[in-house]
């Protein structure tokens, strides 16, 4: 009877899962960025198939920018068959990740009851949460801030465009 040294069997059966997985993990935010940009393109060319493909796996992987287009692709039927119940669960995945685009979306679909059980609540609460977040980053000093520099900055300008 042959035995196989169990360790090292199984070690080499698992090292190439193992460093798969290990690449894969590694990859950094700018293999995302990139792998991002390239399902843009794709989409940008009309090749929505391959977007859809593309942000799909990012979008499984918890990117919420690629949540957000595979739950507006599956909601227009581009690049996979118009599906409002799984784009709101793509949405549900984006806003619980702090998406205000993909919140503000589901919660007009909770209105209308488009891929979700109508919830007058539910889009209230959604809404809420929006305003809530807005509110959070909202700083009026600084806004007022701003304004001032780039009041002056006009005028700086204006001055320099007479004088010529």
């Amino acid at each position: 009877m042959i035995q196989f040294a169990a360790p090292r069997f199984a070690a080499a059966l698992c090292a190439p899962l193992f460093l798969a997985f290990a690449l894969n993990a590694a990859a950094g935010p700018k293999e995302v960025e990139k792998e991002f940009e390239r399902g843009a393109m794709a989409h940008r060319m009309q090749d929505y198939k391959t977007a859809y493909g593309i942000w799909l796996a990012l979008a499984e992987k918890g990117q919420v920018d690629a949540q957000y287009n595979v739950a507006r692709m599956l909601l227009n039927g581009d690049g996979a068959a118009q599906n409002p119940a799984k784009a709101a669960a793509w949405f549900r995945k984006a806003a619980d990740q702090g998406d205000r685009d993909s919140r503000h979306i589901l919660a007009t679909m909770y209105l209308r009851g488009e891929g979700v059980v109508a919830s007058e609540t539910e889009a209230n609460r959604l809404f809420a949460q929006n305003r809530q977040q807005h509110h959070a980053h909202h700083d009026h000093e600084q806004w007022q801030k701003w304004q001032r520099q780039l009041a002056e900055m006009n005028q700086e300008t204006q001055a320099r465009l007479a004088s010529r």
